[in-house]
């Protein structure tokens, strides 16, 4: 006959007192609603009364688990060889009142069954409650094994204990003998208390079944231990994050299943003792198997009427599917934060005052600033002043919170370094959930690239119309002009030195002279000379210009300084366009500075974007706003003796080496002209 054991760990073998069969005890049950329950009834009733309504309680529930077991078995007999006791091992495996030995043995020329329960709940709680006494008090144990054993075999079974800890014996012991009495012998109750058993009995009943229920039907772990953390009661949900078969949780200390060890299991005992109560305390608990499983545990302290702490209740709850799913969660959102943060473009939240709520990368290499500079501060770092004064910020919240989102909207911004770029941004309205305005995101694009050129291509074709113009004007006006130029010497040498005509025919000849470098100029600047390539040293260049300068100036002539601001490496570039850049710069500077200004020339490296930068500033009057957005057109000019070629011709050098060329100014403030050359010239 085959039957089913669980929790068994001793081989089953043959010795000078019988054969035994070794199993994990324990009882699972609500053990202190029972023993506050024993308490009264034992004050109410007397000891003999309690003894026999628990003895008959224990043996209705033994009845129904042995009706449950799998298997039946015969009533075992010494004679019988060691492969045929698994009817012992079925008594081994019963579920709520387990034996840690059993054996059988010849008594009185009748088989008996004698056992040891092991770490008796029962008789450790009717020690504490009533102190030792002079008869055993495993009662309910006593009817559950037999009612489970008359089930189990078939035979009327009684249950006697030999020894009990309760009495100052060092275990709990038990004989199990066939009686043929009748299948339902059970202990007596005095007859008085016949009529009350009934109630009494489901009282009990109800306990022991919702606390079963409640444990088996729970996907949460719910566990009960004594004061000392050892586990008295475990329900199938433990057992499977505990990684145990039923019973094995029985009599370990919790202890060695968490993380902490035994410093945490004392932590939360004295936090019980103090609190009464946790909630949702995380830690991880540890299965014999390695594994680590993280939960959320929630206790209470069960205590007597004299407020002692007795026991806990304790509901863990498996953080494994949780945990997995946040890291999926968390590892989606930082792969869409790192979307987010590398883009190249500029992606930027401001809260509802405009103030910079976040930063990425992208915003970081176009305007310059990093994250911990701006966090905080308005936008209003990025806008010109000019936009600020017109108060474009304003007209764009507005639109925004009618709108909820401007859309391709092209502007100018300033970067840290105070250079303006052309933007082109979508804005989005960041709503709560009543729809209230929160905040707004901002994707920003560069787009300077682009609009220079969008300009260099319009500039382009316009030079081209401009250049056929000028190569034909020049034809018709040069040959002309040398003509007249030459009669009028004639005409002028001719006359007498003191004739004041011949003063006049000079002058006329020194127009005709600036006519042909008003062509000349034209030509340049329409159809430019090939770039010629060299390694140019900027510095050399700027000294040899300052000190041509100082050698022609006159004594209020203004100051010129030179100055490094980090080492200067040597570029490919156009050596005599560049010259002609500076020089028109420092020329443009003096002429507009009053007698005892300062010019000032300063250099730098920047080897990460790999630019030279160039900066001629002055003290001047400075240049009105108006007159800043003409600058770089051809003909334009606020002097009287130019032709506002200077700064076109400026630019067009500039850009021919794939660089660019702004100007900040403000009136009474002086005026800063900056040239940005590319390292490796695109020429």
């Amino acid at each position: 006959m085959k039957t089913r054991t669980t929790g068994t760990r001793e081989p089953v073998r043959a010795g000078a007192a019988g054969k035994t069969i070794g199993a994990e005890s324990g009882l699972v049950s609500s053990a202190e609603a029972c023993t506050a329950l024993r308490r009264e009834l034992i004050s109410l009733l007397g000891v003999e009364a309690v003894r026999g309504i628990l003895s008959r309680s224990g043996h209705q529930c033994g009845s129904r688990d042995g009706h449950l077991a799998p298997v039946r078995a015969t009533w075992p007999d010494v004679s019988m060889p060691e492969t045929e006791l698994a009817a012992l091992e079925l008594l081994a495996a019963m579920p709520k009142a387990r034996a840690r030995r059993l054996e059988v043995r010849s008594a009185g020329g009748e088989t008996v069954i004698a056992g040891e329960w092991e770490g008796s709940e029962e008789a450790e709680r009717h020690l504490r409650e009533h102190g030792p006494g002079w008869q055993p008090a495993c009662w309910t144990l006593e009817g559950y094994t037999a009612g489970f054993a008359a089930e189990a075999f078939g035979l009327a079974v009684e249950c006697a204990e030999t020894q009990c800890r309760a009495r100052g014996d060092p275990e709990c012991r038990f004989e199990l003998r066939v009686v043929p009495e009748g299948p339902h012998q059970v202990r007596p109750i005095p007859a008085p208390l016949v009529p009350q058993t009934g109630r009494i009995e489901k009282c009990l009943r109800s306990i022991n079944e919702m606390s079963c229920e409640l444990e088996q039907v729970s996907f949460d772990a719910i566990i009960t231990t004594d004061p000392c953390g050892v586990i008295a009661s475990c329900s199938q949900g433990a057992c499977n994050l505990l990684g145990l078969l039923p019973g094995e949780a029985y009599g370990k200390n919790v202890k060695v299943f968490l993380v902490g060890g035994e410093a945490e299991a004392r932590r939360l005992m004295d936090r019980l003792r103090t609190e009464a109560r946790l909630r949702n305390y995380l830690t991880e608990i540890i299965t014999p198997a390695g594994a680590r499983k993280p939960v959320s545990i929630s206790s209470s302290a069960i205590r007597n009427q004299e407020g002692e702490l007795v026991g806990t209740l304790a509901v863990a709850h498996d953080l494994t599917e949780v945990r997995r799913l946040e890291d999926e969660l968390a590892n989606k959102n930082r792969f869409m934060a790192n979307i987010l943060q590398d883009s190249a473009d500029a992606i930027i939240t401001v809260g509802p005052r405009d103030e910079i709520t976040s930063w990425n990368r992208g915003a970081e290499s176009i305007f310059g600033y990093a994250a911990d500079e701006v966090m905080g501060r308005s936008v209003n770092i990025i806008i010109p002043p000019d936009l600020r004064e017109a108060q474009e910020l304003d007209r764009l919240r507005d639109k925004l919170g009618s709108h909820g989102v401007v859309k391709g909207y092209q502007t100018e911004r300033i970067t840290k370094d105070g250079r303006r770029i052309q933007v082109i941004f979508t804005r989005t309205a960041i709503r709560d959930d009543r729809g209230g305005v929160i905040g707004s995101s901002v994707v920003l694009k560069e787009v300077t690239t682009y609009k220079n050129l969008e300009r260099m291509l319009a500039q382009a074709e316009h030079l081209a119309t401009l250049g056929e113009l000028s190569a034909g004007l020049a034809h018709e006006i040069k040959n002309p002009l040398a003509g007249i130029k030459g009669a009028i010497e004639v005409i002028r040498d001719s006359i007498p030195v003191s004739d004041m005509h011949r003063e006049i025919l000079g002058d006329v000849i020194h127009q005709v002279d600036r006519i042909d470098q008003i062509v000349r100029d034209l030509l340049n600047y329409a159809k430019p000379k090939p770039p010629s390539h060299a390694d140019v040293y900027l510095p050399e260049v700027a000294q040899r210009i300052v000190t041509m300068l100082r050698k022609s100036s006159q004594r209020d002539a203004p100051a010129i300084r030179v100055r490094r601001l980090t080492e200067i490496p040597g570029f490919t570039a156009d050596e005599s366009q560049l010259e002609q850049v500076l020089l028109n710069l420092v020329l443009n500077a003096q002429n507009a500075l009053p007698e005892g200004g300062n010019i000032d020339i300063r250099m730098s490296c920047d080897p990460a974007r790999a630019i030279i930068r160039l900066e001629v500033e002055d003290d001047g009057p400075g240049i009105p706003q108006e007159v800043q957005k003409k600058l770089f057109q051809p003909f334009f000019t606020t002097r009287t003796d130019g032709i506002g070629l200077g700064l076109a011709i400026c630019q067009k050098n500039v850009q021919y080496h794939g660089g660019a060329i702004e100007v900040q100014s403000r009136v009474g403030h002086g005026t800063t002209f900056t040239v940005i050359l590319p390292m490796m010239s695109r020429l």
